[in-house]
């Protein structure tokens, strides 16, 4: 497959690097570009594309939109998609309104609100409803001392938080769900994720994806004209799935489909711009595990003299909580390949 077209990332992280990777290999032109907003050429650099991607749902949609103008139709998701997702109420409001399983939320304007909701629920989730992410903007009230404090160093922003029932969950899910510009509709196998110090540490696949919840997230899709790969978290409590997260782009969970599946994430992610029907997504072998490197420290990584799995490293200096890079494995077995890749991980000095 030749795609003889230009393309635009809004973003120079790790997704950024690995968008631009595949979108060559399909024979895309890829420029990666950040901190768009800033930059007064945006709309004449933008005018030179055919398809315009974004690595991060926290650039403001509403700003870009009137930078880009008229080239903001070669945007996907579209602008008004982004502007709706990015922000958490809004979010939560449209998968309600689409009957897809989410924890109840509330609003609120005054501490005595937030008092009157710690007491009744006994214990809430405040989310930023913009520009959080791995776990940034995200505090766990779960006693009447905790909400004090929330409102000593929250007292004027109360609107800018969502106020969620906390779930007590038994597991972490995720999985990746792409569409095309014309409606068609794929999923990635859905995962076990396991998170350490608020950033996912490793994945673990394949698991089934219910039915049921398949068909209400295409509805979902369909509704909102989504275009492109989403990444979806849920929580997993007694047998029932709840969404806890959208992202509106390629995720960190989906990064095993690299060698797990025969069409990657960031691969079907430019398909869905390009292409009406996309291909079918189809494991490589019975197993998958993803981990994440994160690093513990400001030294330099060390790697191990025999590595293990297939890394792919960001190029990044070392800094505690950063993620660095990933290693997947494939095989037969999902436990046999989980215990492969913690005993690889003893190996690293991050």
């Amino acid at each position: 497959m030749d795609i003889h077209k230009k393309a635009l990332i809004m973003g120079q992280g790790q997704l950024a690097w690995m968008l631009e990777t595949q979108g060559r290999k399909l024979g895309l032109d890829v420029l990666c570009f950040d901190h768009p907003l800033s930059n007064e050429n945006l709309l004449e650099t933008a005018k030179q594309f055919d398809a315009i991607a974004f690595e991060s749902e926290l650039y403001d949609a509403g700003q870009l939109n009137q930078k880009l103008k008229q080239t903001s139709r070669n945007c996907f998701p579209s602008l008004d998609c982004l502007a709706f997702l990015q922000d958490r109420k809004l979010q939560k409001q449209s998968l309600i309104l689409s009957q897809l399983p989410t924890s109840p939320f509330w609003m609120i304007d005054s501490k005595d609100q937030l008092f009157q909701l710690i007491q009744d629920q006994k214990s809430l989730v405040a989310k930023k409803r913009q520009g959080g992410y791995d776990g940034y903007g995200t505090f766990i009230l779960k006693s009447l001392t905790d909400a004090k404090k929330f409102v000593t160093e929250n007292s004027n922003s109360f609107s800018e938080f969502i106020f969620e029932k906390f779930i007590p969950f038994q597991e972490e899910r995720a999985l990746q769900v792409a569409r095309s510009r014309s409606g068609h509709i794929q999923f990635f196998p859905m995962v076990l994720t396991v998170q350490k110090d608020k950033k996912c540490f490793y994945v673990v696949g394949p698991l089934q994806t219910p039915k049921a919840l398949a068909i209400k997230i295409s509805r979902w899709l369909n509704r909102i004209d989504y275009v492109g790969v989403m990444g979806i978290e849920f929580f997993f409590v007694k047998g029932m799935y709840l969404i806890n997260e959208v992202a509106p782009r390629v995720h960190n969970t989906g990064h095993h489909t690299l060698d797990s599946c025969h069409v990657d994430q960031f691969t079907m992610h430019w398909l869905c711009r390009f292409q009406d029907q996309l291909p079918k997504v189809e494991l490589k072998a019975p197993a998958f595990v993803m981990l994440n490197l994160i690093g513990k420290s400001l030294k330099p990584v060390v790697f191990p003299k025999n590595l293990d799995g297939s890394l792919y490293w960001y190029k990044k200096s070392n800094r505690k909580g950063r993620k660095l890079g990933h290693i997947n494995w494939v095989g037969k077995n999902k436990k046999a390949l989980l215990k492969r890749a913690l005993l690889n991980l003893k190996n690293w000095k991050l």
